[in-house]
């Protein structure tokens, strides 16, 4: 990995691609569009005005980089903490790995990775794509393709 220590270079059609520009530009259309979809309780489907739909904007960024589900809100002992859903649900035989995230921590190093010194949301929400949690870091994955990797 090179992590600025050397030159970075970007070189584009060094080989031949697989599926063409357009069908893969559609496809990413297409998922972009997906994933705004939102499932009602009654089994119908509507496009969300927005991603962000939940009313905390982590419960929207953070999945479990083990199983894949999205971490849930929680208030322990009179401290708010994120805990992956399926290990909420079904217990940590199913998740193993996926550790627990103190909410302040991570507003810490959102606002000092993200924000340049003072957390808030707005600019969390222009910039974040996803949070994965993994036992040990979490990897912060921005909209410009940069991801940052922070240890727990």
């Amino acid at each position: 990995m090179n992590h600025g220590e050397r030159a970075k270079y970007y070189i584009e059609d060094t080989h031949p691609a697989i599926v063409s520009k357009d069908v893969f530009d559609r496809v990413q259309k297409e998922m972009k569009r997906r994933e705004r979809i939102v499932h009602n309780d009654d089994g119908s489907a509507e496009s969300a005005k927005s991603k962000f739909n939940s009313k905390y904007i982590l419960g929207n960024l953070l999945v479990c980089g083990d199983c894949g589900a999205s971490y849930r809100r929680r208030t322990e002992r009179g401290k708010v903490l994120w805990r992956c859903a399926t290990r909420i649900e079904k217990g940590k035989n199913e998740c193993d790995l996926s550790p627990t995230i103190n909410e302040e921590w991570l507003k810490q190093k959102l606002s000092a990775l993200i924000c340049e010194g003072t957390y808030d949301e707005s600019v969390v929400k222009n910039k974040v794509d996803r949070i994965e949690v993994y036992d040990g870091h979490i990897l912060v994955k921005g909209y410009d393709e940069a991801n940052i990797k922070v240890c727990l």
